[in-house]
């Protein structure tokens, strides 16, 4: 009776605890972390405990009769036990208590209604709790809930209380639900307030299993719809005036993207569902300066440019003026540049010899650049071929405002950014001084502080015609964009 300290801490052949321990009032400490054979235990006497360890038992079912009151500041820990379900008990003593842990309870199927008693909690994990199918209507009483962790569960329907959880600030279901049972997620309505972090990754979501009111999340940073099974998003996704960071990875049938919400600025997706949007990808991006690809291969990735930088030119009239550069900066992560850019290299500052006659009226769009790192204020000259007075055409591509933080901080690959420069951007007809174009027979790149690995292609608008200009080039000998040099300068 006079038991305060009991330690049976990995005892992996113990499999029953002695009812005698429902008589020990001065037991303060009873640990029985990891033991992986128990399976009855039958009663615990509460009186003076403090400290309970059932985590890892994975053979007990069910949780020990409870005896004599409970001490308010009593811990107890169950994360990856057999249990099934909780008993109340726990919650009419535990009103105090600001986290509990309930991941990884394989067996667990049920949480009590009488979770509505712990309102001072703050945080919830059920996370891998496989067997669980629903949460309590109850849980919407958790008025200081934070967070949410549900994922890795049979749960397909949360409760339409989760609505009022107004300080929720993270919720998750990520790999939730049954198979066969589409995932739905409940109406706003104009709740969860202070939710900032969304995750439904993999939770057989089909269009309609969003609310068409989800944009009045007016807290949300990140939403996750990794793996959806969705064709079109809610329009309402528009209206998320806070939300930083949208993952549509994995989405294979994603047909369209809506208008996208205005301070968004990072967006991932898979490089051939990108070749799909790439359209709504440049026109409705407003703010959106990241555009994170998984490419599944070289073939993929060099449609993906080449589709990307014929769109953005097709907008080259709204992109004449060089501060509005920075905003068609596309970023990327990956091991190399896609091998669409026909000249690479490393260096601080490139030339590259254009070809003779480089320059096609209203068919040439511009120069393709990619390079990897740091956004950097970039030096771009057109440099003539003969120097005879004429001046170099210049522009400061002024990028280093819009770099931004990223929120992968992947140690395996650098960021790659993509921007078209314009030939509207380089060429002043006014400082010509008579001379065309093809009088100039260098592009000069310049990244002042640092050398960049870098990317470069000439760009023509697409067509049979300039193909064919092209083709007759190449059969006379004449030199293209194929055939031309770099000269690099330090």
């Amino acid at each position: 009776p006079n038991l305060e300290y009991l330690n049976l801490e990995e005892c992996s052949n113990l499999e029953e605890v002695h009812h005698s321990l429902g008589c020990c009032r001065k037991l303060i400490r009873l640990d029985l972390n990891n033991c992986k054979s128990l399976k009855r235990f039958l009663c615990v006497n509460v009186e003076s405990l403090e400290y309970l360890d059932l985590e890892k038992c994975n053979s007990l079912e069910k949780f020990p009769e409870i005896q004599g009151r409970m001490k308010p500041e009593i811990q107890i820990h169950m994360q990856r036990s057999g249990i099934r379900e909780l008993p109340s008990s726990i919650f009419q003593y535990q009103t105090h208590i600001t986290e509990l842990l309930l991941w990884n309870m394989k067996n667990l199927v049920a949480l009590p209604s009488s979770i509505y008693r712990l309102k001072s909690l703050v945080s919830l994990s059920v996370w891998g709790c496989s067997k669980l199918e629903s949460l309590p209507e109850e849980i919407g009483d958790l008025d200081n809930l934070e967070l949410l962790y549900a994922s890795r569960t049979l749960i397909s329907r949360p409760p339409s209380t989760i609505a009022r959880l107004n300080k929720l600030k993270i919720l998750s279901f990520r790999c939730s639900g049954v198979d066969g049972v589409h995932f739905e997620f409940p109406p706003v309505a104009e709740g969860l307030r202070s939710l900032e972090d969304l995750d439904l990754g993999y939770c057989n979501l089909i269009e309609g299993g969003l609310p068409e009111d989800i944009g009045s999340l007016s807290s949300l940073k990140k939403l996750d719809l990794t793996g959806t099974d969705f064709e079109h998003l809610p329009r309402s996704i528009a209206q998320l005036g806070a939300l930083r960071i949208l993952d549509l990875r994995k989405c294979e049938r994603l047909a369209q993207l809506p208008e996208l919400p205005p301070e968004l600025n990072e967006l991932l997706v898979d490089c051939h569902v990108a070749l799909k949007i790439i359209h709504d990808l440049v026109t409705k991006r407003k703010s959106l300066r990241r555009v994170k690809l998984d490419v599944e291969d070289d073939t993929k990735y060099n449609l993906f440019a080449h589709a990307l930088f014929q769109n953005i030119s097709s907008l080259r009239h709204h992109i004449s003026a060089s501060d509005s550069l920075s905003q068609n900066v596309f970023t990327i992560l990956y091991d190399k540049f896609p091998s669409w850019f026909l000249y690479q290299g490393r260096d601080s500052s490139v030339s590259v010899n254009l070809p003779e006659n480089w320059y096609i009226p209203h068919k040439f769009l511009g120069f393709a650049v990619c390079y990897k790192g740091k956004l950097v204020d970039t030096t771009a000259q057109l440099i003539p071929v003969c120097d005879d007075g004429m001046s170099c055409m210049t522009q400061k591509l002024a990028l280093s405002e819009c770099d931004t933080e990223s929120s992968d901080n992947s140690v395996w690959y650098r960021p790659i950014h993509f921007l078209l420069v314009p030939f509207a951007v380089l060429w002043d007809t006014s400082n010509a001084n008579g001379k065309t174009p093809n009088d100039y027979g260098i592009i000069r790149l310049s990244f002042p502080g640092e050398e960049k690995m870098y990317g470069l292609r000439l760009l023509y608008k697409e067509g049979p015609e300039v193909e064919a200009m092209l083709q007759i080039r190449e059969n006379n000998n004449e030199p293209t964009e194929h055939s031309t040099g770099i000269r690099r300068t330090r």
